[in-house]
Order: structure tokens, then sequence, then C-alpha cells
């Protein structure tokens, strides 16, 4: 059968390109149907989930062992109705899926033993579901519902209302079911993670999933606590030999690394991964849309990438004799939010190119909750002394246009991780503007990450990269970019952040203003010397040979030089405003140089400049 399978699905692939990501082909009652599924198990980890430790989640489970599904002598009278339209629910939902014709540029990416998986990002949206399916769903709740208070021990029943729950978008409902179980204490415990999972209570389904893990078998936490399949292969040699018990200090690094946003509480990136092995276990009870008998092929698809929420068909045409094919849609956009190799091996040493949310072939993809797409955050990191070995640290952003953030509020937050067993230094700011830059002090080395979240929008943005301590000798900070220069003669960090610019991407023939400070005293009888000019990257010879004669201004657009007598309070903080002339588009190398008797110190930045309006 196997080999029917994966013979049948490249031809099928070129005959309907639109037909899904998961498919794969049954036989039943003599008939031919041909079903796209979620995934294979054994195929992506590399046999991790093998032997005692398997048995219970990554394999189908005979129904007359598996303690899940009851037995005759628990089952109550309501609970052996449910049983039975529950199943006939799941037979006619098939049969009246509508017919879908997306995906017309889907190709295989990611063969998984009988199915095959591709990105539906691009995709079109799924038909909506029928009226009568919605009816029918919620017929089959309110049994569950009778059937759960006439015998709330039954574990079959208290997952089948929570799985319907959460598919017909009645949240609340689901945690109703979830904390009205009274069977096995680490599935009801597991039920409730789903259930907070999918109202995003982070830090709740974060505990629920705590207490199951410490509830269920140890063979089983074994299972559930394996992330090779979210892994690349070039780990999983060196991950399986830590063992069951010897990982729990890498699963804790890797997730960290993969969770979305650190601005929120728990993490629910690894609830999501305990939710996907929560959905597939109720699953693996009864019926499915796709008609498949539950194998490892359905548990590594949903594991990977998510379960569908909803279902079409499609087929190719009244002259193809073959029958419509069934289509499991999962949510979208969804992202890669796994980080490169190096940045799990060293997170201190992490840059924003080590998170690629679009990556080909991804091992995983996550639709989040709260977000509905996540992008680049345009920022700016600077760097400011402080007494000691402190530094502070001004993350700014800016929200541009192409993000589609939509309408305040806005959430922003700057959080700092050593990844050395310390706590994360965190600052959050609620109704924050549309740029600025947050202030958090740190003296060793970190992975800092800049977020912001839209909830009105349903939009994320981030960016996440390594930062160093300035040297408690250093003469001079880093500069801060403005929206404006501060006139005040006693500038501050505290409020110029307030109206930072957020960016190094500037719009060309507009004013900005720079904020920096120096760490050694100035006077109008020793004063220093301060220059700012901005070169472009990127020119020929001749023409920073040109540049250098004052022959081109587009590539040496801005020379200052003055001289600094110092603050009459002697403080260190300094501000002006520039105007940057309109120029050609590219990269521009942006100098402060302050000079004077004890030598020069400079810092410098790249930023890009958009031609002018």
């Amino acid at each position: 059968m196997d080999q029917i399978f994966r013979s049948f699905i490249p031809a099928f692939l070129r005959s309907f390109p639109g037909v899904r990501r998961l498919l794969t082909t049954v036989l039943f009652t003599g008939a031919v149907m041909s079903v796209p599924a979620a995934m294979s198990a054994q195929a992506a980890t590399g046999g991790a989930a093998s032997g005692a430790a398997a048995a219970d989640t990554t394999r189908a489970v005979s129904r007359s062992t598996d303690p899940l599904r009851g037995t005759p002598a628990t089952i109550s009278g309501l609970g052996a109705e449910a049983r039975t339209q529950q199943d006939a629910f799941e037979r006619s939902h098939r049969l009246g899926l509508r017919f879908y014709n997306g995906g017309a540029d889907a190709t295989c990416e990611v063969p998984l033993g009988r199915i095959c998986y591709w990105n539906n990002n691009g995709d079109v949206p799924p038909p909506a579901e029928r009226a009568d399916a919605r009816l029918e769903r919620e017929q089959l709740l309110d049994i569950l519902a009778r059937a759960q208070a006439e015998n709330p021990k039954d574990d079959w029943v208290s997952g089948m209302r929570v799985r319907y729950a959460v598919e017909g978008q009645q949240p609340d409902v689901a945690l109703t079911a979830a904390r009205a179980c009274a069977g096995t204490a680490w599935w009801c415990a597991a039920l409730q993670g789903l259930a907070l999972h999918n109202l995003n209570r982070h830090a709740d389904a974060t505990a629920a999933f705590d207490r199951a893990l410490a509830e269920m078998p140890e063979a089983q936490r074994c299972v559930w606590t394996d992330l090779t399949m979210w892994l690349d292969p070039a780990m999983h040699a060196n991950y399986k030999a830590l063992g069951c018990a010897g990982r729990s200090a890498e699963n804790a690094r890797i997730l960290r690394l993969a969770q979305p946003l650190w601005m929120l509480p728990g993490n629910d990136i690894q609830n999501e991964w305990y939710s996907r092995f929560t959905v597939s276990r109720v699953q693996s009870l009864g019926r499915i849309p796709y008609d498949l008998q539950w194998g490892d092929d359905l548990l590594e698809s949903q594991l990977r990438y998510g379960w569908p929420t909803a279902w079409s068909v499609q087929n190719g045409g009244a002259a193809d004799p073959r029958p419509p094919q069934v289509i499991g849609h999962e949510p979208t956009p969804s992202y890669d939010f796994m980080p490169a190799l190096s940045a799990i091996a060293n997170p201190t040493g992490a840059t924003a190119s080590d998170w690629d949310p679009n990556r080909k072939k991804a091992r995983m993809r996550y639709a989040t909750r709260y977000a509905a797409g996540f992008g680049a955050l345009p920022h700016q990191f600077a760097r400011f002394r402080r007494g000691g070995d402190t530094t502070i640290l001004a993350g700014g952003y800016r929200l541009m246009r192409e993000l589609e953030m939509g309408r305040a509020p806005y959430t922003a937050a700057l959080t700092l991780d050593g990844f050395d067993g310390r706590a994360p230094v965190q600052v959050i700011k609620d109704s924050a503007a549309a740029n600025g830059a947050l202030l958090v002090p740190f003296s060793s080395r970190m992975l800092a990450s800049v977020e912001v979240l839209a909830p009105v929008g349903k939009r994320a943005a981030r960016v996440r990269n390594t930062v160093e301590p300035l040297p408690r000798d250093a003469r001079l900070s880093d500069y801060l970019l403005l929206q404006r220069g501060d006139a005040s003669p006693t500038p501050t960090l505290e409020r110029n952040a307030e109206q930072a610019y957020g960016s190094t991407d500037i719009e060309g023939g507009t004013t900005i203003g720079i904020y920096w400070e120096m760490y050694r005293p100035a006077s109008p009888s020793a004063p220093l010397q301060v220059s700012l000019r901005a070169t472009r990257l990127g020119a020929s010879f001749f023409q920073r040979l040109g540049s250098s004669i004052g022959l081109s201004k587009a590539l040496t657009p801005v020379s200052i030089k003055y001289n600094d007598n110092g603050r009459p309070d002697g403080g260190a903080g300094r501000s002006l405003t520039l105007n940057f002339p309109s120029v050609p588009s590219g990269d521009y190398q942006l100098t402060l140089m302050v000079s004077g008797a004890g030598g020069t110190d400079s810092t410098t930045q790249v930023v890009r400049v958009k031609s002018g309006r």
C-alpha cells in the first residue's frame, strides 16, 4: 500500500497542482479516495520516537488497548451515543465539503512517507464552511457536554469536547470542557493547556502543560519533549545523545530562541508544540475529515506544521475519473521561527540574519493567534556609558508603512537575555508611539530583541541582535538618530529617547537630529573638535577622488565641523540638528568624530537613504 501511495503522488501532483500541501491516497470499501493528510513521525524523527517511548504517542494505538478510549464497562450511555455521533459527523462533514480551486502554484516541498507537504501561505483562502456543518457540530458539542456531565472521567468525551469547541471557534467552551475533565490527570492538564493556548493565555497554558508533563508516564514525557522534528538534521546526533533526562536545558535554549515575542509571558511556541501533541492525540481517538486511519504521517504533519482548521475538496474537472480530493488548510500566514544552528550553539553571538521566517523547506511553521503577520522591524541600537561597568542600551524602532501595523495602540518591548542562567532584563511600554527608543541597562554581552505588537492590526515586528557593553573607559558613546535635534542646553538620553527616529533608514532631503554623549571634559579654554561626515558607500575610485577635492557633493552630502566648549552643567549629553540633503538612494557611512588633547574618538553607523520626496 505504501508503494501505491508513493507512486501515485507524483502523477497526481502533475495533474492537479492546486491540491493542497498534504496528500495521500486511501482505499476503502472497494473505492479509491485521495485525501491530503498531515505527516509522518518516523520520517522526520529518524527513529527518535521508538520503542516503548513511542507507543502512546507516535504510533497508531490499538483501539482495544488505548486507555483514553475507555472500555465498555466505563462508557456511559451518553458516552456511547457521543461516539456514534462523532463518527457520523465526520462522515457527513467530509461528504459535504465545498470545492476549492486555490493553490495552483503549489509544488511538493517536503515528502513525508505517504504524503507530500507544501507551504500554503500564498494560496487562496479556503471556502467558508457550510451552515449545516456548523449546526451539526453544535449538535455534537451538545451531546458531548451532556456526556461529560454524566461521566467527567471519560477521557474520550473530554478530549472530543475540547477539540470541537476549538474547531468551532468557541474558546470559552473549550476551556470549560477542559476544566470539567476529571479523568486521567495528565490528559486533563494537557486539555487545559490546549484550551488556554487557544485563548492566548500563555503563562497559564505553560503552567498547565508543565502539570501534564509532570503527571504523564516517563516514556511518554520523553516523546513529548523530543524536539527532533523541529531541528536541523545536523543537530540530530548530538541532540539524541543527550537522552531524555539530559535535554531539558537544550530544549529551554532552543524554545527561548524560537519564541516569537519575548514580551509575552510564558512561551507560546512551546505551548504550540504541546498543543499539537494534544490535538493529535484527540484526533487519534476517532474519525477525522480525511477518513484516514491515524498514523505516524498524520502526527508528524501536525507536529511540524500545525493541524488543519478548515477543509475543502478539489478535483481535476469533469474529464478526470478520480474522486474529489480532501484538502486540509492550516492557519496562514505561518512562519519558521527556528533560529540558525549557529544561534542555537551561541545565542549571544546571533545576528538578525539567523532568523529567516520564510525559509524554504522549513522544519516547522507556526501561525500565531495574536498576530496574523510578522515583519522585520526597522531599528537602531545605540549604547551609552553609565557608572562602573553599566551601559544603557537604546533600542530604537520605527513602524514603516510597509509593515502594515494598522492603527494604535502599540506595545513595544526591549529585552536582553544573556542565556547564562540570569533573568532577562526587559522594559515594556504600552500605548507606545510608532517610533521611539526603549532604554535598558546591561553589563555583559547579551542578545537583544526589539519587538512591537499591534493588537488592533494583529501584526507584529521584531529584530534580534547581539550587543556588547561599552568599555568602562570609553570616552564617546554611540549616537542615536532623532526626529529633531534637542535645542536645550542640557539634552538627556531619557528625553531624546522619546523622540528617537527609530531606525537608520532615512529619507533624503529631510531634517533629522542626533544625540550622543562625551565622557571627557570640554571647556572654552580646552575645547574639543567635533566633526560629522556622511560618505556614500560603494562609490568608485574616481567618485571618491572627486569627493575628496570637493567635486562631488553626492558622495559626501554631510560635512560639519565645530568646537565643543562643554555644557554649563558639565553633563555628557550633546545634540544637533542635521539637514540631510536629497541624494541618490543608497548606503552612507555617517561618522561622528571628537578630537582634542589626549586623542581622537569616533563612532560610525551605516544609514540607508531613500530618494527624497
